[in-house]
C-alpha cells in the first residue's frame, strides 16, 4: 500500500502551499468580522482549487468520485494548516460538489458543476436541524440524524418549508444542498433526499445574528435558514429518494479529518516558528522531548489518513469508511491535544490575539464538536462486535430494493426547456 505522489497531486499540493501567507494574511480579519474570506475565495478560484471537486469529465481536476480523492484531501490539509477555518469553508464546498458528481445526473452536473468550473461558484449546505438557541431535544431524538425538513409535491417539483442551522458558506453560495426527507418516506435509510436551492430562490432568508457569539469557524458564516414556501423543480433534485444513503458510499469523515490535521500542523508550525525565535527555549529537555512527541503524534494520524483513503480507492467502501472514522478520532484526539500542549511551550505569549495559536483552538474545537465524537466511536465499536460496516450506517441501513419516486407515487417529471 504505497503513499507516494503523482507529479499532478505535487503539483496541486505546492499550489495550495504558495498561498498559504496570502490566506494567513487575511485570517484574523475575517475572523474578527465573522465574514466569509471572499479575498481568499478569489485566490483559489483564481488558482484553480475550487475546481479539485469537479470530475474531469466536466471539466474541472478531480475524479469521478467529485470531493472523494487524496489530492482534495492533501489540499484541505495543505489550506487548513494555513487557516483552518479557510479549510473548513473549502471542504463544505468540496462535499456539496462531491454531492452533485456522484448523484447527479448529466444535465445537473454539466449545468451545476460547469458553473463551478466556468464562473468560480460556491456551494453550501442547508442541512443541519440543530437549533443552538433551544436548549431541549427534540422527541424522537435518537443516535441516527434525524431530518424533519417539508418537502410537498406541487406541479414541477416540490416546495420546501424548513428552518436549518449551522448553514456553512450559505449565505455567500450559489448552490445550496438542501437536506430532507421523501414525502411518503418513514427514514433517511431509503427516503433522504438531497436538492439543490439556488441563492435567489423566493422564500429562502438566513438569520446574520444567529452566528454573533460563535467563538470558531466563524468565518463560516454559518447563519441559520428558514425556507418558506422555497419552490424546488424537479431539475434540482439529485437522484431518487434514499440515493445518498443507498448508492453513494462515499463520507465527509476523512476530509474533516485532513482539515483537523492541518490544524495540528498549524499549532505546531507555531511551536517550531517561537522555538527558533527564542533559542533558549531549545535548552529545556522536557520541552524539546514534548515537541519530539507531538510530531509523532501527527505522523500517526496523517497514516491513518493515508490509510482510510487507500482503503477508498481501492473502493472497500465498508472498510474505507470504518477507516475514516478511526482516522477522524485520530486527527480530532491528536490536533485538540498538539495545541494544548502547544500553549504550554510557547507559554502567555500565545494568549493574544496578535499571536494564531487561539484562533487555531477556537476553529479546531468547533470543527470538533461537529458530530459528537460519542456517536462515531459507538459506530465503530458496533462495527467491531458485529464484524460488518456499511458506509452511511450513521444515516440507515442498506436495504434490498430502494424506494424510487414512483414507488411513493410521485413520478419524476421531465425538465421543461425555457424558450
Amino acid at each position: 500500500m504505497g503513499f507516494s505522489l503523482s507529479a499532478e497531486q505535487k503539483r496541486w499540493v505546492e499550489t495550495a502551499r504558495s498561498l498559504a501567507a496570502d490566506i494567513s494574511a487575511h485570517s484574523r480579519r475575517d475572523d474578527e468580522a465573522a465574514t466569509f474570506p471572499k479575498e481568499t475565495f478569489a485566490k483559489l478560484r483564481e488558482a484553480g482549487l475550487l475546481k479539485l471537486a469537479v470530475p474531469k469529465e466536466y471539466g474541472g481536476e478531480g475524479t469521478p468520485a467529485g470531493n472523494a480523492h487524496l489530492t482534495a484531501y492533501l489540499v484541505t490539509e495543505a489550506v487548513s494548516r494555513a487557516c483552518v477555518a479557510t479549510g473548513w469553508d473549502l471542504i463544505i464546498h468540496y462535499h456539496q460538489c462531491g454531492a452533485v458528481a456522484r448523484l447527479g445526473s448529466e444535465e445537473q452536473k454539466r449545468r451545476i458543476l460547469g458553473d463551478v468550473v466556468n464562473n468560480g461558484a460556491i456551494m453550501g449546505s442547508l442541512g443541519s436541524e440543530v437549533n443552538h438557541q433551544e436548549q431541549t431535544a427534540a422527541k424522537d431524538a435518537t443516535r441516527k440524524l434525524i431530518f424533519q425538513a417539508e418537502m410537498t409535491p406541487v406541479r414541477g417539483g416540490f416546495l420546501a418549508n424548513a428552518s436549518k442551522h449551522f448553514c456553512s458558506n450559505a449565505p455567500i453560495a450559489d448552490y445550496l444542498l438542501y437536506w430532507s426527507i421523501a414525502p411518503g418516506a418513514n427514514a433517511a435509510t431509503d427516503g433522504l433526499t438531497l436538492s439543490i436551492v439556488t441563492k435567489d430562490s423566493p422564500g429562502l432568508t438566513f438569520n446574520k445574528h444567529s452566528w454573533d457569539d460563535i467563538v470558531g469557524l466563524r468565518s463560516s458564516v454559518s447563519w441559520s435558514a428558514k425556507l418558506e414556501n422555497v419552490f424546488i423543480p424537479w431539475e434540482n433534485v439529485l437522484g431518487e429518494p434514499g440515493d445518498f444513503v443507498q448508492k453513494d458510499p462515499y463520507t465527509l469523515e476523512l476530509s474533516q479529518a485532513f482539515q483537523l490535521l492541518g490544524g495540528a500542523q498549524a499549532a505546531l508550525d507555531y511551536v517550531l516558528s517561537t522555538l527558533r525565535a527564542r533559542p533558549f527555549l531549545q535548552k529545556e529537555e522536557g520541552l524539546m522531548v514534548l515537541v519530539g512527541e507531538l510530531s509523532g503524534e501527527i505522523q500517526a494520524a496523517r497514516g491513518s489518513c493515508l490509510l482510510a483513503n487507500a482503503l477508498w480507492e481501492q473502493e472497500n467502501f465498508g472498510e474505507a469508511a470504518l477507516a475514516s472514522l478511526r482516522a477522524h478520532h485520530t486527527a480530532r484526539e491528536t490536533a485538540l491535544h498538539v495545541i494544548s500542549k502547544a500553549f504550554d511551550i510557547v507559554g502567555t505569549r500565545a494568549l493574544f490575539k496578535t499571536a494564531p495559536l487561539e484562533r487555531i483552538w477556537r476553529d479546531v474545537r468547533t470543527a470538533s464538536l461537529h458530530t459528537r465524537a460519542s456517536q462515531l466511536l459507538r459506530l465503530v465499536a458496533d462495527a467491531e462486535v458485529e464484524g460488518r460496516y456499511a458506509p452511511k450506517q450513521k444515516y440507515g441501513a442498506l436495504v434490498d430494493k430502494p424506494r424510487t419516486w414512483a414507488d411513493l407515487g410521485i413520478p419524476r417529471e421531465p425538465r421543461v426547456e425555457v424558450a
